[in-house]
């Protein structure tokens, strides 16, 4: 990472752990602007890294998650779930894109496959019979949630922070489903809040390293041949 990379990094995740330190003193003056905040920064950061298409579709992806993290917090969780839930879902769709545009020509491993895979299958199945209502919405979301974890998992040579930020990001969004669909858990804000922000901060962390690794490889030297 470069200087200001990282102080953004940095910056970024000082925020988050703020939001996670405050949680206990919810509801508090302007708390719904806090947790988009780092978002944001991650949005800047993946704009900035990458030129060209995929950096717009992943500040796009951020930006929409700032807000669904908005939409969740200003609306108590449940007031504005609807909005969340779309914005969430413009931030899966985003990243697909990125991650399809990043992924040319990259294979595809079962081994990091698999668990994303069985794991979505499975939640998928324990979660729609128990939506109501809202079977077909959060039906799509996880389809779209799925995929960008799919997809993720073909763009690190072995499993990195990017495979494991998107496979916080599948168990947050999960659990979230659990939470308000099958069976309210002992402290379930605090647990999906840190499985989605260090998800987030993961998958951006990965992306600036792909990024770091690929400039690399793009200036080093071309092995010389050697006459024998």
């Amino acid at each position: 990472m470069s200087v200001s990379q990282r102080c953004c990094f940095i910056l970024a995740i000082g925020l988050g752990l703020l939001y996670l330190a405050l949680l206990p003193f919810k509801p508090y003056p302007l708390g719904w602007l806090l947790k988009p905040l780092p978002m944001l920064l991650f949005a800047w950061l993946v704009w900035r890294a990458f030129p060209g298409a995929p950096g717009r579709w992943l500040a796009l992806g951020y930006g929409a998650a700032a807000a669904g993290d908005f939409f969740l917090d200003f609306g108590d969780r449940d007031g504005l779930f609807i909005q969340a839930l779309l914005a969430f879902l413009v931030n899966q769709i985003a990243f697909a894109i990125a991650f399809i545009l990043l992924g040319r020509g990259r294979c595809w491993s079962w081994p990091r496959v698999a668990p994303v895979l069985i794991y979505g299958l499975t939640v998928g199945a324990w979660l729609l019979p128990a939506a109501g209502t809202l079977q077909v919405p959060v039906a799509i979301y996880l389809g779209s949630l799925l995929l960008m974890a799919l997809l993720a998992t073909r763009l690190e040579a072995k499993p990195g922070p990017l495979w494991l930020g998107a496979m916080l990001f599948v168990v947050a969004d999960s659990l979230i489903g659990v939470n308000k669909f099958v069976q309210p858990f002992p402290h379930a804000v605090l647990v999906i809040v840190c499985c989605y922000f260090s998800g987030q901060a993961l998958i951006a962390w990965g992306l600036v390293r792909l990024r770091a690794a690929a400039a690399t490889a793009a200036t080093s030297p071309a092995p010389v041949a050697t006459a024998g």
